[in-house]
């Protein structure tokens, strides 16, 4: 979907009330996240993509804090391993 949006268009492809989705946009509506027209009867609303791109940023620099801090686990996990395998064959040969 693009452009502006009804509260029922946003709705349909979810197990959710109209009401239950209106709280939600009203919440993103006051973290700046949407803004909502007037249209006669209709309230469309439209994503605002400042506020979202500096989300994504902020997000962004996490994720790559999580990764690496992943990798290097990773890195230390294998090392031990292979510490692990040599101690683990020499306790089998001395039990033959």
């Amino acid at each position: 979907m693009s452009g502006d949006a009804s509260v029922m268009e946003l709705a349909q492809p979810f197990a959710m009330s109209q009401p239950a989705i209106s709280k939600h946009l009203k919440v993103l509506e006051r973290a700046g996240l949407i803004s909502r027209g007037r249209d006669a009867q209709r309230r469309p609303c439209r994503l605002e993509a400042r506020p979202l791109a500096e989300a994504t940023g902020w997000l962004e620099g996490y994720r790559r804090f999580w990764e690496g801090t992943f990798q290097r686990l990773d890195a230390v996990l294998e090392e031990l391993k292979a510490r692990e395998k040599p101690v683990a064959t020499r306790r089998r040969r001395r039990k033959k």
